[in-house]
């Protein structure tokens, strides 16, 4: 290991220069940052550290943030590439001290995830398993410390400068030659991966689909985070007593369901009411954590499943919806804006395994849809005065790729005459007219609307079959389309749909007779990924299932299930990832004034100038409906709107 220099700007011009020219001279450096916090929007660095290689010598340095200046040519250099673990957060404390990088980004947690998702992505975790590194941490080099108070860290730091400067500039730059050469070691490893894609001469490697998607798109992703979504506070603090106020309400109604008091957050209570006092089966247990007793589940899953059993079940879940709607949005946003009033959500790239973004520090990627959520908390997002929001959602995406997938032709057409994907399947499955579904679901929102009376549902339609019917028809063959790309079983469709586990077992039966190249598409998935271990999107982003032949059988379905839903939702993920980047890299939104915000799921939200509004439009559904390589047989279509909130919008 090489030894690590030190620099400040009291080490001289000369001495500064010499390390600016060796840094120069190379294409790759990895930069790691010691800040004043955690908070990535407002910290500043106060001692950073790089690794570079001279030929085949390693360098490494750690320099206080003072020197930064120095290297600002370097940084804007757009044929550079740096190297980080975590690059977002550093760039985003590097942007706080006025630093603008104008390289690539690349990002050795997201090389990590993509070789090897079920591990931790950490420095430290990827340094000891690839490298057989240990190197002492942060509390175990300077002693215990608050995370959470920066002032805390700072003097700390600052003391370890003064009086154990070898232990700081060891600690420092061990951060950033790990990383450097965790990337050497990950970028072989990419290279020699061979996928399969659609597309086999834009993503043969994984090397390919890392370095040609993930690493612009992780600047897309800071850029969005940099944004941030401006937010109507005034509405937040108009709902705040109501939700609070419906918290309290539902936890008697729980107590009076109970009949005795539960506390809806006290997990040893409700499992004492579900397997003791009302006797009923765990479906799942806990892994057991640390201690390794394992206990029965009362998880989000299990109480949705008993909802129909047991009415507390179905207060718990409203309970458990409420809260976070409460603690995560409408106090959690309120205590996270910044100065201009707006909220920054986290983007993780390296967590969710189907390779959709999860987000942290305000969770965007689980906000409540408006038609589940009474209060409508999409309503606090709005733009800044003069400005308006565009969001751009794709249509039944998941359905067309499968269709693209199986290449099943008549699922093909529907898309290609612009029909309802789930009206399409309804009349092909059970002979109901299109023209009945479609007016039948007319009806349907008359009624909700109050505008027609319950009768209306017993009316029957051209084809012969009621209201009712065509509404129920259309649900069952949705949920069966969308469960099946998630493995779904006869018992979990039976209960969505509420109908007997054979009606259920009849009407899976049903579809896949009608559709046998979908139910090919399935068994050919799974076939595959028993072969070679391996089940891939349409890009070659793979994911490891070994699973498959597992001699457990819950663990061999869980496989199974995965190898069906990773070419389907995780080739959705990719779709959205291609259309970000097509918005971000065309550059045609900058001369209206557009910017992007956020992402959620296969919806992108968009800010900027009323007035050019109307011409952003066409631009950006032009880029995402278009954002593969090149097109499928079957069209993306998305559907857009404009507002003054997100809900306008939508």
């Amino acid at each position: 290991m090489p030894d690590a220099d030190w620099y400040t700007a009291d080490s001289g011009h000369d001495a500064i220069q010499r390390l600016v020219n060796s840094v120069s001279a190379v294409k790759h450096t990895a930069i790691d940052t010691e800040t004043t916090g955690l908070d990535y929007m407002r910290d500043i660095p106060l001692y950073w550290s790089i690794s570079w290689r001279e030929g085949e010598m390693p360098r490494r340095s750690c320099l206080r943030a003072d020197v930064l200046p120095y290297f600002r040519d370097i940084f804007r250099n757009a044929d550079r590439e740096w190297i980080f673990a975590n690059a977002k957060y550093d760039t985003h404390i590097l942007y706080n001290f006025g630093i603008r990088f104008a390289g690539k980004l690349v990002d050795t947690q997201v090389m990590h995830a993509l070789l090897y998702e079920e591990q931790p992505h950490g420095l430290k975790e990827m340094t000891e398993s690839l490298l057989g590194w240990r190197w002492k941490s942060f509390q175990e080099t300077f002693g215990k410390i608050d995370r959470k108070d920066p002032q805390s860290i700072q003097n700390m730091l600052r003391e370890a400068e003064r009086s154990n400067l070898a232990a700081l500039v060891e600690y420092a730059s061990n951060d950033a030659y790990g990383t450097y050469e965790c990337y050497l070691r990950l970028k072989r490893e990419l290279e020699e991966a061979r996928t399969w894609s659609l597309y086999p001469d834009t993503y043969g490697t994984l090397w390919d689909y890392f370095y040609k998607l993930e690493v612009p798109f992780t600047k897309v992703l800071w850029k969005c985070e940099r944004n941030g979504c401006f937010v109507d506070l005034p509405y937040l603090k108009n709902i705040e007593g109501p939700v609070a106020k419906e918290l309290i309400e539902i936890e008697r109604a729980v107590n009076k369901a109970a009949g005795f008091p539960l506390n809806p957050k006290s997990t040893l209570q409700l499992r004492k009411y579900f397997f003791e006092v009302k006797g009923y089966r765990p479906l799942k247990f806990t892994k057991g954590g640390a201690s390794g007793v394992k206990s029965p589940s009362v998880d989000y899953d299990y109480l949705d499943e008993m909802k129909d059993k047991d009415p507390v079940a179905d207060l718990l879940l409203r309970h458990r919806d409420l809260s976070k709607l409460q603690g995560t949005y409408v106090q959690g946003i309120q205590g996270a804006l910044d100065n201009n009033g707006r909220v920054h959500t986290h983007f993780n790239q390296d967590i969710a395994r189907t390779g959709r973004l999860s987000s942290s520090a305000i969770n965007l990627q689980n906000i409540p849809k408006p038609e589940s959520d009474k209060f409508k908390i999409r309503r606090a997002f709005i733009p800044e005065p003069g400005n308006t929001l565009i969001v751009a959602d794709y249509e039944q995406l998941e359905m067309r790729l499968l269709a693209a997938a199986a290449m099943e032709r008549d699922m093909i057409q529907i898309f290609l005459d612009g029909k309802d994907i789930h009206m399409g399947n309804a009349e092909m499955v059970f002979g109901i007219p299109y023209e009945d579904l479609v007016l039948a679901k007319k009806i349907d929102k008359k009624v909700k609307e109050g505008q027609a009376d319950d009768s209306e549902y017993s009316k029957k339609l051209g084809g012969g079959h009621t209201v009712l019917e065509c509404l129920d028809a259309r649900n069952a063959i949705k949920a069966i389309g969308f469960g099946l790309n998630y493995g779904m079983k006869e018992n979990k469709l039976a209960s969505n749909i509420r109908c007997s586990v054979p009606e259920a077992k009849a009407l899976i039966r049903r579809y896949m007779d009608r559709y046998p190249t979908v139910e090919r598409f399935y068994a050919t998935s799974i076939d595959s990924v028993r072969k070679t271990g391996y089940a891939f999107t349409l890009l070659g982003r793979r994911r490891f299932l070994p699973e498959i032949v597992s001699d457990r059988q819950d663990e061999r379905w869980r496989a199974e299930r995965q190898a069906s839903n990773v070419p389907i939702q995780g080739t959705a993920a990719d779709v959205v990832k291609m259309a970000m980047l097509r918005c971000d890299e065309e550059n045609l939104l900058d001369r209206f004034g557009f910017h992007m915000l956020i992402q959620v799921h296969d919806e992108l939200m968009f800010e900027g100038p009323e007035e050019t509004v109307q011409e952003a439009m066409p631009v950006i559904r032009e880029l995402m409906e278009h954002s593969l390589p090149e097109d499928l047989k079957v069209p993306l279509t998305v559907s857009m709107g404009k507002g003054h909130s997100w809900i306008d919008a939508k």
